[in-house]
């Protein structure tokens, strides 16, 4: 049986002594071709040190400045995403309303950003793009994005003052008994807070949607395993509750006040997007 080789991350590290061409630098001493340098450049995996900090390098053709340092950030197991699976939900000219697709990361790595929802928007809309909050790897749903730090200010203001309402979707392990409720749970250590309220309950699971009032990492996954209904398809949370379509959680409905509006603005996922209980 043929079996994928998985081969290991690794880290480049080299001083520049003197101004040289940055291609040839790295292919001279990390001894890969140009050509997978060259994939690394355009995927943000190079970086240089100098006084200003570590930062990305994508000049291709760019020389590397005497008294710094360059690293690179190898991973040969990074698969390529489609693109197109990344939806525009609701676009202006400050901002925009997203789709993230499930297995795609809300903002890059050292070993780079190319597959991430951020600089895929950023290659879509050809500007700058600025997370004001994130989602799970494993997480689809919706995403407000800036494209001005004015207006990241602004959002990141509103989701403090808990005046960004952020619904999801999730599919529970078990029947829960109460058609609603509240989750009150500290996460390392600070307040969390999760309402719900239960949509459909089948084969021995549980649709429901919950309210973010808080935002912690990993809020809804601790606090529906908390009280015994993990989320369906959770490798990190649960036990006894896998499923062939992968975390069943989105992020399925945002309302908000946007900038220069007295209105809110509501914004859903597709109905092909919404789940369902099998």
């Amino acid at each position: 049986m043929n079996q994928a080789v998985e081969h290991k991350k690794k880290i480049y590290s080299y001083a520049v002594n003197e101004k040289t061409p940055a291609l040839e630098f790295l292919a001279e001493n990390t001894k890969l071709s140009k050509m997978v340098i060259k994939k690394l450049f355009n995927a943000g995996a190079v970086w240089v040190v100098d006084e200003k900090g570590e930062n990305r390098f994508r000049k291709i053709k760019g020389d590397l400045e005497a008294g710094t340092r360059v690293r690179v950030y190898h991973d040969p197991n990074i698969k390529p995403f489609d693109m197109e699976l990344v939806e525009c939900i609701h676009d202006t000219h400050n901002w925009g309303i997203w789709y993230k697709p499930a297995g795609l990361l809300s903002q890059g790595t050292k070993y780079g950003d190319q597959y991430s929802i951020l600089r895929l928007v950023e290659k879509k809309i050809n500007r700058p793009g600025l997370l004001v909050h994130r989602l799970d790897r494993e997480t689809s749903g919706l995403m407000i994005i800036a494209y001005n730090k004015k207006i990241a200010r602004y959002f990141s203001e509103q989701i403090r003052e808990r005046k960004v309402h952020k619904y999801y979707q999730a599919v529970l392990k078990g029947e829960l008994e109460k058609d609603s409720g509240e989750i009150r749970f500290d996460i390392d250590g600070k307040e969390a807070v999760t309402e719900y309220k239960v949509l459909e309950r089948k084969n021995g699971q549980t649709l429901v949607e919950a309210l973010l009032i808080t935002g912690k990492k990993h809020q809804l996954r601790i606090h529906f395993d908390h009280i015994g209904h993990a989320i369906m398809g959770d490798p990190r949370y649960g036990s006894f509750n896998s499923h062939e379509d992968g975390l069943q959680l989105v992020a399925s409905k945002i309302i908000l006040l946007a900038p220069g509006r007295n209105n809110e603005m509501k914004f859903e996922i597709k109905a092909d997007k919404k789940l369902s209980i099998k």
